[in-house]
């Protein structure tokens, strides 16, 4: 049995991605923003760019999950609900008396300014006969009479009251109101891969490969926080060429600095924290508690982060080997030092709680060193997860006899 079920028919999936298509959209155009332009996301249309010239695109976007036998997206037909149901919301929009639109003069001159584009991921399709004949009226090989000839005819077609409504909408329209509205009308199909759109206007802006991803996780995640909070206080989301690049132009600043980016990675914490070394050496030194569940995930994510960052900085070409060995170098000289201080010529200390007051003196002064890397200086969070990456080798330890102990 293939007929969907009323939970699926009701499911809000189909809505999410379409609203996620229309904002990937808009994200994608503020990446292309001109100066003297502006992009709005829900303010005119869908999305809307206004140019320098003072023109307006008004943005229809359309996506489908549904797909064709060869798994791409389905065409884009004659009597395409999609297609007719945007062309009716601009012929609504042309003659809106509300915005001062009531009379044929009025609408020439909202037409003189106002261009309509339809994207969609569905295919584009030779055999749409609206689609080609938008586009000899447009290149005047096509008389706009034939052309309203054409769309009576293909009225007759179907018996679907919603797709005729549609079409007598524009059917509704002044004759020289329809025409310059054919010749402003513009379509964008196969538009799939948005994302990948976006990350594609990233890296033309001059970013490295290995850090498109990070710039394009910060500005979508700003702009998501941004748009909800506007979108809340009642505002409209819209931004001109030089907001845009206040508000994000730092993040593409980072990207193309000389160091490498220091991820905030959310790493998959182990089953059991208090098996690791690092927290066995730090709760046998009284530093930490074995059931503090909280310290041991923070101090955990810490060494993680650490690991996990080297790690992509390797694959991307940032560092090398040998900066990961001069790292380490510095971190046990920076141990040796403080380790020698805290155990005068090495010797064992007196009692068990001297040698933990002494081991918690080497922690405690390690946790305010700044290790370098290739040149960097890592900040103390990254720096701490360091020493305790080494320490859960363990390479390094606090305790007088920590070899012993953790071997």
């Amino acid at each position: 049995m293939n007929e969907r079920s009323r939970i699926e028919k009701t499911s809000a999936e189909d809505k999410s991605i379409g609203f996620d298509y229309q904002y990937y959209y808009f994200l994608n155009e503020l990446l292309n923003l001109k100066s003297g332009q502006t992009a709005g996301y829900e303010v005119l249309d869908d999305v809307h760019i206004e140019l320098a010239d003072g023109k307006t695109l008004l943005v229809q976007l359309k996506h489908t999950v549904q797909t064709n036998s060869q798994g791409d997206p389905i065409n884009l037909t004659k009597l395409d609900a999609d297609l007719w149901k945007s062309i009716s919301n601009w012929c609504k929009v042309i003659a809106d008396p509300a915005d001062g639109r009531a009379t044929v003069v009025d609408q020439l001159a909202f037409l003189g300014n106002t261009s309509f584009l339809l994207v969609s991921n569905k295919s584009s399709n030779a055999g749409n006969s609206v689609l080609s004949s938008i586009d000899e009226v447009s290149n005047g090989t096509k008389s706009h009479a034939d052309f309203i000839s054409d769309i009576d005819a293909l009225k007759a077609e179907t018996k679907n009251e919603t797709i005729q409504g549609y079409i007598d909408d524009l059917l509704g329209l002044d004759l020289g109101v329809s025409a310059a509205f054919l010749r402003n009308l513009s379509f964008g199909l196969d538009l799939d891969e948005i994302i990948a759109r976006c990350k594609a206007s990233i890296l033309e802006k001059q970013i490295h490969p290995t850090r498109v991803d990070d710039v394009f996780h910060a500005v979508d995640s700003k702009l998501r926080a941004k748009s909800f909070a506007t979108v809340k206080a009642g505002g409209k989301i819209s931004f001109n060429f030089e907001q845009f690049n206040v508000e994000y132009r730092r993040d593409f600043d980072k990207a193309r600095s000389a160091g490498f980016v220091i991820r905030n990675l959310i790493p998959a914490l182990p089953a059991n924290l208090s098996d690791q070394t690092f927290i066995k050496q730090l709760v046998d030194i009284d530093d930490i508690a074995a059931d503090d569940v909280e310290i041991l995930m923070k101090f955990t994510t810490m060494r993680l982060n650490f690991r996990d960052n080297i790690e992509q900085w390797i694959q991307d070409g940032d560092i090398t080997q040998t900066d990961i060995y001069d790292l380490e170098q510095e971190a046990d000289a920076h141990w040796d030092n403080t380790f020698s201080a805290q155990y005068p010529g090495r010797r064992p200390p007196p009692d068990e709680a001297t040698a933990a007051t002494a081991a918690r003196g080497i922690v405690q002064d390690l946790r305010k060193v700044k290790i370098p890397l290739a040149s960097q200086e890592l900040p103390i969070r990254m720096s701490n997860g360091g020493f305790y990456e080494l320490s859960d080798r363990p390479v390094m330890g606090w305790l007088h006899n920590w070899k012993d102990r953790y071997h």
